[in-house]
């Protein structure tokens, strides 16, 4: 047996034995073992020919680390290929550009690959180091589906209580509330696009888990395939509760501009006969009524008045206002 197979690799950080319970952690000859869990670094060299050291086939190598995946089951001879998303939660990141995990069920083993930290791995890392942890296999597969739904209900929490308030009118003027609502929006699409997939994922290995889980375990995955139905009719209905209120706010957009387009109409319907007598009379040629009398420029100022309540006072019996 060679060294490599001896030897902690540097792409591997995590390895468990649930041969029996609790679990113990696995730090040499990791060929060798069964009910086994190793933990991955995709995108470190040399994890590829460690696999195929393992026995597990090219294509199937090939499968579990190429770059762009989406939520997807594909059963093997010897196993399964479950592909899920988590709830990005690194500093900095959105949490809502879920990151990838790659399952490898196989011969036994299970084998998980990610490239950037996925929080449920780490909770369930936590758990079997304090002695806590699932008692094998199929128990920590369930825990890791568990984890990862209950991260996406939080940030799906938390995007209700945004939208909560982008309901309140009283928060925020209507041009803010237009641009919150439009993030929220990105938001919602980018959680729907993964978890649409991963529902369809975990119905897949639900129909195909009794070749190698029990009874009793199928139904806690299908209780949590039914957490995550739920969920995405949750993002459903978030959704179309962002068009009806983007609509309410355009509405009330247009509704504002209507009404301070008519009242500017309303003045200048007022204004037009007067603006045209002053036009009129303000020409300064030979032979306007007035122009020698002292009294004139009062006489027409009144006039004009009078003009102006007479038009008040029409428009107002024609109920335009």
């Amino acid at each position: 047996m060679t060294d490599k197979q001896l030897a902690r690799p540097e792409f591997m950080i995590d390895s468990w034995d649930f041969s029996a319970h609790p679990a113990q952690a696995v730090v040499e000859n990791f060929h060798e073992r069964q009910h086994c869990w190793f933990h991955f670094q995709r995108n470190l060299p040399g994890l590829s020919d460690w696999l195929f050291d393992a026995g597990i086939p090219q294509p199937v190598i090939e499968a579990v680390l190429e770059e762009d995946t989406r939520p997807r089951f594909d059963r093997l001879t010897d196993g399964f290929i479950l592909i899920l998303r988590g709830v990005n939660l690194g500093e900095g990141e959105q949490q809502e550009d879920m990151v990838s995990l790659r399952l490898l069920y196989f011969k036994g083993n299970l084998y998980t690959f990610r490239k950037r930290p996925v929080a449920s791995v780490q909770v369930v890392q936590r758990m079997l180091e304090a002695q806590q942890g699932p008692e094998n296999l199929a128990d920590f597969l369930l825990v890791l589906v568990d984890e990862m739904t209950n991260k996406i209900e939080q940030l799906q929490d938390l995007i209700e209580a945004e939208m909560e308030r982008l309901e309140d009118d009283e928060q925020g003027t209507t041009a803010q509330r237009q641009r919150d609502l439009t993030m929220l929006h990105r938001r919602l699409l980018k959680l729907t696009r993964f978890v649409r997939p991963q529902l369809t994922a975990l119905d897949r290995l639900a129909a195909d888990a009794p070749k190698w889980f029990d009874a009793e375990w199928i139904q806690w995955l299908v209780n949590e395939r039914d957490n995550t139905h739920r969920e995405l009719e949750n993002m459903e209905m978030l959704l179309e509760q962002v068009w009806m209120l983007r609509e309410h706010l355009q509405q009330d957009v247009a509704e504002k501009m209507n009404r301070n387009t008519y009242w500017l109409s309303m003045v200048a319907g007022v204004f037009l006969p007067i603006s045209f007598l002053t036009g009129l009379f303000g020409i300064n040629i030979g032979g306007m009524p007035g122009v020698e009398d002292d009294r004139a420029f009062w006489m027409f100022s009144a006039a004009l008045g009078v003009i102006a309540v007479v038009e008040f006072l029409l428009l107002r019996r024609l109920r335009f206002w």
